[in-house]
Formats: C-alpha cells, structure tokens, sequence
C-alpha cells in the first residue's frame, strides 16, 4: 500500500497522527479551489481535523506511476458531497507534494442533457 492510500485510510478512520506519518514534516500540500497552502503536514493535518462534520470518506480509486500518485476520494460532509482529485509526489515511503481539487456534487449544471 502507498502512502496516499494509508493518508486517506487513516482519515476515514479519524487517525490523524497515522495521517501525518504518511506526509514529510515539510510536505506543501495545494488547495487551489481555496487558494490554501500547507507547508508542513502539521497544517495540513490541522485543517483536516478542524473541518469537522464529515461522515464518510470514500476512497474510489487510486494509481500510482512512480513517483506520482492520483487519487479520487468522495467525502460526505454536513455541506454535501465532495470530489477530490489529489495529484502527489511521493520521496522514499511519504508524500512530499500534493494538489487537492475538491468539488461539490451537483454544485454546477450538467454540460448536456
């Protein structure tokens, strides 16, 4: 299992210190729909705690090509139901850089009927 695959485990079970064990201490992890920027994967783990009101995380897939790993994960909060897309590079067994693009279900209307 890779470390993006334990990241989002270990969130869907609420382990925030395994969570941050899959991260470098200095890892930069993007949220551009946001415009946030962690520099430490304390931050990053930090916002994930703080945000509360989740009640599912569903990992829908994930692949790994090397060094770079993409994922799709689903998360019912109280807001609704997000899509992410999570783009990361990994170094030795931990991620060191990620992009997270998350977008709300049924938020725009469909581009054909």
């Amino acid at each position: 299992m890779n470390p993006v695959d334990r990241l989002w485990r270990a969130l869907r079970k609420g382990d925030f210190a395994a969570a941050q064990e899959q991260l470098d201490e200095h890892a930069v992890i993007r949220w551009p729909h946001s415009g946030d920027r962690f520099d430490r994967a304390v931050d990053y783990i930090t916002a994930h705690r703080l945000h509360g009101g989740r009640t599912r995380i569903d990992i829908r897939g994930v692949v790994a090509d090397g060094r770079q790993i993409t994922a799709w994960i689903v998360i019912d909060d109280e807001d609704g139901i997000w899509h992410l897309g999570g783009f990361y590079e990994i170094r030795g067994d931990v991620i060191v850089q990620g992009v997270e693009i998350f977008a709300r279900e049924g938020e725009h209307r469909p581009i054909a009927s």
